[in-house]
């Protein structure tokens, strides 16, 4: 017997929202691990059901239902529903993968569980949590003792980076690897001003115009964290000096790639060919001499509007 559309859509709409089992399980597990979390916080854009804020690490515990586990499998079963709860949904659906990249660009770590998860592998869950929690600290812990601040300059001719390849120094860090321009702010200098100064000590040039991206944290258990303000020169006059850390050369943007240079350096480096968007902020993170992760780029988030 079919039943009644009117019946299914009250029956539907009572369904929670919030406080759901698998929220309160999951919860409760949490908290015995002595986490602690904001709920449905207002001003994280997707309200997410479970929130660490100083580690921007959120947390949505999804229904499989609701969520569309394996939506596209199982939807011809589905047709008998309403198109109203189909249309609903696809639509929640749509609306986590946009929550998950809004998050991601503002340097949130977003952590989803199905409810099955949460109900019958619940220790699992607890502990990739765990872990998740432990390698923010880890990394906020880097990020929070930076003490070198550097600049990292692309310099653009004909399709070409201007490219320094650190043969020259016995125990350079970036030895053999082909990098920008740059090197340490001094003592009460700007990155801007430190830009111009490293350009000009290395090169030979002069900066007459140039694009900031950004910067670029270089966290690394081998070396002392680094912030990297990251920048393009667009427009400059002089003619090129013998650099006393390396050979400069002009290289292609479509051979770059193929050079020996930092992993991390390759994430970024596609950075440089928009220069529409605002400044980034992103991380390179690597551990035992390997590219371990890259967060980001993380773009600031949109003021709203009062």
């Amino acid at each position: 017997m079919k039943r009644d559309p009117a019946i299914i859509h009250k029956t539907m709409s009572a369904i929670r929202g919030k406080d759901t089992g698998i929220e309160k399980k999951l919860r409760k597990a949490l908290t015995e691990q002595g986490i602690r979390y904001r709920l449905y916080s207002k001003s994280v854009i997707g309200h997410p059901d479970l929130l660490l804020p100083s580690l921007k690490i959120a947390i949505f515990c999804d229904s499989e239902f609701w969520h569309g586990y394996r939506f596209e499998e199982n939807v011809a079963q589905l047709e008998k529903l309403d198109a109203y709860w189909l249309k609903k949904i696809r639509r929640n659906i749509a609306r986590d993968q946009e929550v998950n990249k809004a998050l991601q660009e503002q340097g949130y770590t977003v952590l989803r569980y199905w409810g099955f998860q949460i109900n019958k592998e619940l220790p699992s869950v607890v502990a990739d949590i765990l872990s998740t929690i432990e390698q923010r600290k880890q990394i906020e812990g880097w990020r929070s003792s930076i003490q070198e601040l550097t600049t990292l300059t692309y310099i653009e001719k004909d399709d070409c980076y201007l490219l320094l390849h650190r043969v020259k120094e016995k125990s350079d860090v970036n030895e053999g690897k082909w990098i920008g321009v740059g090197g340490h702010l001094e003592p009460g200098e700007t990155h801007v001003q430190a830009l111009k100064r490293e350009v000009f000590e290395e090169t030979g040039l002069t900066v007459k115009k140039f694009h900031y991206f950004g910067y670029v944290d270089f966290l690394n258990d081998q070396y002392p964290p680094e912030r990297m303000y990251l920048s393009k020169v667009t427009e400059f006059e002089g003619e090129l000096i013998d650099c006393n850390e390396g050979e400069l050369a002009w290289i292609k943007k479509s051979e770059m790639m193929s050079l020996p240079m930092w992993e991390g350096d390759k994430h970024f480096l596609p950075l440089l060919e928009d220069a529409s968007k605002p400044p980034v902020r992103m991380s390179v993170i690597y551990r035992g001499g390997e590219l371990a992760a890259v967060e980001g780029p993380f773009y600031p988030a949109k003021k709203r509007k009062k």
